[in-house]
This record gives C-alpha cells, sequence and structure tokens, in this order.
C-alpha cells in the first residue's frame, strides 16, 4: 500500500511517498507553505509545483496512491483545507483518500506514533495542541509574538535581552549572557545591541536565535539563564494543563510531545515538567518525537487506511527518508 504524505510550514514545505515497511518511493522538499504568511497564489504555486515534481520522480506509484495525508501550517486558520484538497485532487485518482489537518497533529503523531495526546510546539512561535479520544482538538496559546507564543525562541530570546539590558543598568544581577549576545551581534557595548535589534530586519528573526545562547549559559551554570528556562517550563506546564482539562481521555497516561527547535535541548525540560505534572497529580508523560514531522504525516496516512505498522516502521522510515535524494 502507497501513501503520499505532506508536511508544510512557514520555512519549507515536504512530501513522501512510502509503504507499510518504510520503503521511500519519492521525496521531495520545497519552499515554505503557509497560507497566513503569503499571498494565496504563492501559495497554491508552491502545492502544485510540490506535487508536480514527486509526481515525476515515480509516476507509476504516484497513479497507485491510497491515501494522502497533509499536515499543514496556517490551512485551518485560513480555512483552506477544501482549496489544498481540490489541488491534490487534480493529481491523485479519485479513489484516494485526501485528508488535510493541522501540522500540530502530525508533530503529535511524530511522537505517539498515531496515539492521542497533547503536542507543545516551541520553535520561533509557541502553540499547545490536544487531541482527544473524542476526536476532538483543542489549542492553547499561539496567539502571536507580541502579546503571546510564551516559551518560543522568540520569548526566550526576549527574555535574554531583557536581562541583558537590566544588567546594564544595574537593575539585575550580572549574567553571563551579555558577553555572548555582544559576540553574536560583532559589538562591544550593550547600548550598540540597539541598532542590531531594530535593523532592517524583522525583530523576531533577529531575537529567536538568541535562546541558543540561553541553553548555552544554563550549562555554565548561569542563574539568570537557568531562571528563564525554569519559566518556560512554567508557562509550557500552565498551557498543557489548560488544555489537558478541556478534553476528554481515556488513556492512563496521557502522551505530551515537546516539537520544535527549542526543545533540540529537551533535557533542559522533561525533568521539570514532569516534575510540576506529578505535583498537580496529572498523568501526563512528557516525550520528544521519534520521528521528523513528515514521518508523522506519514503515521496519519496510514491510520487513516487502518493499517497497523510493525515495530521496526520507524527504523526502516528514518534510515530511507535520510538516505533518499531529493
Amino acid at each position: 500500500m502507497y501513501i503520499l504524505a505532506i508536511d508544510g510550514g512557514g520555512t519549507k514545505t515536504s512530501a513522501v511517498i512510502c509503504d507499510e515497511h518504510g520503503c521511500i518511493y519519492g521525496k521531495v522538499v520545497t519552499s515554505r507553505s503557509n497560507p497566513t504568511a503569503m499571498d494565496v497564489q504563492s501559495f497554491e504555486s508552491t502545492i502544485h509545483d510540490l506535487l508536480q515534481k514527486i509526481q515525476a520522480q515515480n509516476p507509476q506509484v504516484f497513479a497507485a496512491i491510497h491515501s494522502c495525508f497533509a499536515g499543514m501550517a496556517g490551512v485551518k486558520e485560513r480555512q483552506a483545507e477544501q482549496k489544498v484538497k481540490a489541488i491534490i485532487r487534480q493529481y491523485v485518482d479519485e479513489s484516494t483518500a485526501v485528508v488535510i489537518e493541522n501540522d500540530a497533529l502530525i508533530a503529535l503523531y511524530a511522537g505517539t506514533l498515531g496515539q492521542n495526546g497533547i503536542v507543545q510546539i516551541a520553535g520561533t512561535g509557541a502553540i499547545t495542541m490536544g487531541y482527544d479520544s473524542q476526536q476532538n482538538y483543542h489549542r492553547v496559546g499561539g496567539w502571536g509574538y507580541l502579546f503571546d507564543d510564551e516559551g518560543s525562541g522568540y520569548d526566550l530570546g526576549n527574555q535574554a535581552l531583557k536581562a541583558v539590558f537590566q544588567s546594564y543598568d544595574q537593575r539585575a544581577k550580572p549574567t553571563a549572557l551579555t558577553d555572548i549576545i555582544l559576540h553574536h551581534f560583532s559589538v562591544e557595548r550593550v547600548p550598540q545591541l540597539i541598532e542590531c535589534i531594530y535593523g532592517k530586519d524583522h525583530p523576531r528573526t533577529v531575537i529567536a536565535p538568541l535562546s541558543q545562547y540561553v541553553f548555552d549559559m544554563a550549562v555554565k551554570g548561569d542563574n539568570v539563564a537557568v531562571s528563564i528556562i525554569e519559566g518556560a517550563c512554567e508557562k509550557y506546564y500552565m498551557a498543557i494543563k489548560a488544555c489537558y482539562a478541556r478534553m476528554i481521555w481515556e488513556l492512563e497516561d496521557v502522551s505530551v510531545v515537546l516539537a520544535g527547535g527549542v526543545f533540540t535541548n529537551a533535557a533542559f525540560f522533561i525533568l521539570r515538567l514532569q516534575q510540576l505534572a506529578k505535583e498537580d497529580a496529572l498523568p501526563l508523560r512528557f516525550m520528544i518525537p521519534v520521528l521528523q514531522p513528515i514521518g508523522g504525516a506519514v503515521i496519519g496516512a496510514f491510520k487513516q487506511m487502518n493499517v497497523q505498522l510493525d515495530s521496526y516502521f520507524v527504523e526502516a522510515f528514518q534510515k530511507n527518508y535520510d538516505r533518499w535524494r531529493s
């Protein structure tokens, strides 16, 4: 059985043709496809280009696709599911099942391998999404960097800059974040950071990468950096707890997948989050994904077809995906 999986986001869009054994028959990675961050014509052009390229890689297998599962950022917000489905229908057989979902669901499946649960996404932005036993989903947070996205890369970078400026003013304790951030921007004095941050690039794209220095300095024992990370854990937990409370769960333990670039340093978060859940006696089990998000879309496609994947699928898929030319 062949499936087509699509992962569409604000940075890139991926597609893969796969079978239930984890074998890859086509793989394409192209530009972004978030309709909230681009005009309609560019968005549709990206989807067409993606499908044309992967179809050309293996026309015979493409014609035999049983299921297509797409997890795409911004599509539900723009109510563009039917538009995406209509585009896909131009390429696949009429008997092919086509499902369009939020990209948060494939991030969840990349960790739970198709089971229900909660996914906490923290990259440049942040959002919490839950999918329960009644097929309901609930969203918490993710309302934009100006007043939300707590625990995002932008938020962590912003907290780091606040600490640097307040330390410079002697309103707060000294922090090792000062020297490393000055070095990052190649300046010698804190006031010079203003020009770097409010330059031609959007402040969000300038500030979010600074989150990595928070982890670097926390490892070295900087109390300010440690405090920022602990604060982020509390923000995540409050969102996860709110999501959990609004949904129906039949599982003894509810999986919470930590997805996104901030969680590259997952060890900083899992222990503290588990402690917070234990204090509230909540049956939450925190984990990181075992697959890339595109793998979560693959899982979704087979789940849609009621195909039970064997224990070797994850390893086989990951190996074949990494080795496939794109």
